[in-house]
């Protein structure tokens, strides 16, 4: 079906302070390298991704996790991506990769971890559950594909003209998409779901 739909406002979500491991200190210190790489102070990534300069300090030192949603932010203000951060945030380990090996980022339903980055930069994500609602659009140039593992999920995406799409996707679907087009998901349904999201190094530009 297709229906009108504006996109979301931007917004900075609150998190309570969470128990400290090895993931989010590694994740932290991953964030804190790429930004001294850059030469940029937290004041700037804060500016730059609309992130408090409190819950960075904090992300940074493994006191506080990420939504999808806020490590996508600080990625684009890094001028990297959510998979480079995962990536440089994984322990050294063999090809073969156990359940919780790779550091788990909290969604508000589950979680997402980085299963692969090939040097050349394609990435496959695992999502663990949905968000029950729809959340704030993604945005980013490279092409982007969903293959639902098990459950349902409804994909939203606008385009140029602002009109949306809605397809719902069960288990063994897929979509496929350019980054550059507004999206996002949500659960579709009461059962969790798992989704794997492929990224290619660049996704077409927009004409």
């Amino acid at each position: 079906m297709t229906t009108t739909a504006p996109k979301s406002p931007r917004r900075t979500r609150r998190r309570q302070p969470t128990k400290q491991s090895e993931a989010d200190v590694l994740l932290g210190a991953a964030i804190r390298t790429a930004r001294k790489e850059r030469g940029m102070t937290l004041v700037q990534v804060g500016a730059a991704s609309g992130l408090s300069h409190p819950f960075l300090s904090q992300l940074e030192h493994g006191r506080a996790r990420p939504s999808m949603r806020s490590l996508f932010q600080i990625a684009q203000a890094l001028g990297t991506t959510q998979q480079e951060l995962l990536a440089a945030a994984r322990p050294p380990s063999d090809e073969v990769q156990r359940g919780s090996a790779a550091p788990l980022v909290d969604v508000d339903s589950g979680g997402a971890r980085l299963l692969m980055q090939t040097p050349s930069g394609t990435g496959v994500t695992e999502f663990l559950g949905a968000p029950p609602q729809f959340e704030d659009f993604f945005r980013h140039s490279r092409h982007e594909l969903l293959y639902v593992v098990s459950g349902s999920i409804d994909v939203e995406i606008l385009d140029d003209q602002g009109i949306s799409t809605i397809t719902t996707l069960g288990p063994r679907d897929s979509i496929g998409y350019a980054g550059e087009t507004d999206h996002r998901f949500r659960r579709h349904g009461p059962d969790p779901s798992v989704v794997l999201v492929v990224h290619t190094p660049d996704g077409p530009k927009s004409a």
